[in-house]
């Protein structure tokens, strides 16, 4: 078989401390899913000296960008094409520290200047990129995307709300808002509209457990909130269908993929706005502005929430965020390379 016959290798990598949270995690399985669909051999990575073995591979693809700028120099030194993609949370100069910026804006550009294209995930990260770069030549642009079917549904919502929440450190739990999903949820159970209502939160237990269980006991929720640790697929879309409110309150988000799985599960979303939640899909939906005060935007909420129970974005309204879109945008990207595609 001659070598133009054969199918390509793409080598898939992250800086993830295990090999296996590239099986797991649902923006890795997602993407290496189109890849295989685009016909591409898929071979998985976490080490950076993997990109040595240049006989195994004919393109590196990496997520985030920092370790992978050492995978891609090196990938680069035996003139395979390189491709970066993922949210870029320390570009926010608002959200990072001004050390981590500065760390970030460094690898970022190191990375834009080994690389074919670096596919941005959101109009936040977009605004952030094009601020510290002075041409956009190399930059793509293409969303996260689900299977939108597999959460529409019509079933009855119970009284609950759900977030999902890796809890393998404090850091992480406090990113992704829920000690303030939980004082609102305390604050609502007051309410006698929401009195009965349970929250169910989702998620791979670790370090940031006892955290998460200490503000439970704190607002004596014991009753009324579950820690489900890791669920399978089928059970975590089950949750969300059933879920009436999804909670999304976190300090930054590279895009917001389980708020998107909430909303074609027609959740009315409780979401803090920041980063990848200033999206247009999420603007529709409740916004609490977590640099306010709470007890204002609280009542705020509540007006709110008593005014409207659903708010169906089905069909049409999130078929751009399909996964046979961002397919064809990889096609575009990496097999027809149309490294500026979608930002013309």
């Amino acid at each position: 078989m001659y070598r133009s016959e054969m199918r390509k290798r793409v080598l898939f990598y992250s800086s993830v401390k295990s090999i296996e949270l590239l099986k797991t995690q649902k923006f890795y399985q997602i993407d290496i899913a189109l890849l295989e669909d685009l016909g591409y051999e898929v071979l998985l990575s976490h080490k950076i000296l993997d990109s040595l073995l240049f006989w195994k591979y004919d393109i590196l693809f990496s997520y985030f960008y920092k370790y992978s700028f050492f995978a891609a120099l090196l990938a680069k030194c035996f003139w395979k094409k390189t491709y970066f993609t993922g949210g870029v949370d320390a570009l926010d100069a608002n959200y990072a520290s001004t050390r981590n910026y500065r760390i970030q804006v460094l690898f970022f550009k190191l990375c834009y200047w080994v690389a074919n294209s670096c596919i941005v995930v959101s109009q936040s990260d977009l605004k952030n990129i094009t601020q510290i770069l002075s041409s956009k030549k190399k930059l793509s642009y293409s969303e996260h995307a689900i299977d939108t079917k597999q959460f529409f549904s019509d079933v009855h919502k119970d009284k609950l709300f759900t977030t999902v929440v890796w809890m393998g450190g404090e850091g992480n739990v406090k990113r992704k808002g829920v000690d303030r999903a939980l004082r609102i949820f305390a604050e609502l159970k007051k309410i006698p509209a929401f009195s009965d209502y349970r929250f169910i939160i989702m998620g791979r237990k670790g370090e940031g457990t006892a955290f998460v269980q200490s503000i439970i006991d704190k607002y004596g929720l014991n009753d009324s909130v579950e820690l489900t640790g890791e669920v399978s697929e089928e059970r975590k879309i089950s949750f969300l269908k059933h879920s009436e409110y999804y909670f999304q309150l976190s300090l930054y988000e590279g895009f917001g993929l389980a708020a998107l799985e909430a909303l074609c599960a027609n959740n009315v979303l409780i979401h803090s706005g920041k980063g990848g939640l200033d999206n247009p899909i999420y603007k529709t939906q409740l916004l609490f502005d977590i640099d306010n005060d709470f007890d204002n935007e609280f009542s705020i909420l509540i007006n709110k929430m008593t005014s409207l129970k659903t708010m169906n974005l089905t069909g049409e309204n999130l078929k751009y965020y399909d996964i046979q879109r961002r397919k064809e945008d990889f096609e575009a990207i990496i097999t027809n390379n149309n490294r500026n595609y979608q930002l013309n």
